[in-house]
């Protein structure tokens, strides 16, 4: 289970100008930031492993600090989709306040070793009390986050494969791509199966897209990993 499978650290081991460089803290005083780690802990997850299942997590915030995570929904009819890939410094979870519960969750995934600061539904609520300016942001953070996940279910049920999975590989190289001269390197362990997911359409459909694009010079994927040769043409596919 997610709750066996996460490590727990101080947070103390986490060095406070690593985190003085993440949007969410860059305006706290080094007092500030000490006393709002007193309420959260770190988790660590390895690859593959899940940090929570749909309907059984617990509430709370996470925080990305290094790694990446995809968070899973399934859908009426049984299918798996990805509604959103998590890069450091992102915030996802949810909070409940009294007996108001979201009707609907998701599950989250490492997809690569990943370390997170965790904050329990309660210990937010206490943190809010003494410092809302900073419960405020988070929770702006997290509810921009669920809207954009809300626009990628939105996105999947319309438009052309060509132009989603265009749109994916664009958000995916600006969050995490490595531009070297004129290429940009997506080094994170990305499956057509990945692909299919965040895109709503089905593994062979994906590898027929991306072998086109590759036959096209736009995208080359022999390394083991995806490189974006023309972002000019990727990014006219994604219109």
């Amino acid at each position: 289970m997610a709750k066996e499978a996460f490590r727990e650290g101080q947070v103390k081991d986490i060095k406070l100008d690593q985190l003085k460089k993440l949007h969410l803290f860059e305006d706290l005083s080094e007092e500030e930031l000490k006393d709002t780690l007193r309420y959260m802990q770190v988790r660590t997850f390895r690859r593959n492993e899940y940090l929570f299942f749909e309907e059984e997590g617990e509430p709370g915030i996470y925080i990305l600090l290094e790694g990446l995570i995809k968070l899973l929904k399934e859908t009426h009819d049984a299918r798996i989709v990805i509604v959103r890939l998590v890069y450091p410094g992102d915030v996802f979870g949810w909070i409940e306040w009294g007996k108001r519960a979201p009707k609907n969750t998701y599950t989250a995934k490492a997809m690569v070793e990943s370390t997170t600061l965790y904050i329990s539904n309660r210990d937010f609520i206490n943190l809010a009390i003494k410092h809302p300016a900073i419960a405020v942001k988070m929770t702006c953070e997290a509810t921009a986050n669920l809207l954009q996940t809300y626009e990628t279910l939105k996105s999947i049920a319309g438009g052309k494969v060509e132009e989603r999975i265009a749109k994916v590989l664009l958000e995916i190289a600006d969050r995490i791509g490595k531009k070297l001269d004129d290429v940009i390197v997506i080094e994170a362990p990305l499956t057509r199966n990945d692909i299919a997911e965040m895109t709503g359409t089905t593994v062979e459909t994906t590898i027929r897209v991306m072998s086109k694009w590759k036959r096209m010079g736009i995208i080359n994927t022999d390394r083991g990993y995806i490189e974006i040769l023309k972002r000019r043409e990727l990014e006219k596919l994604a219109v």
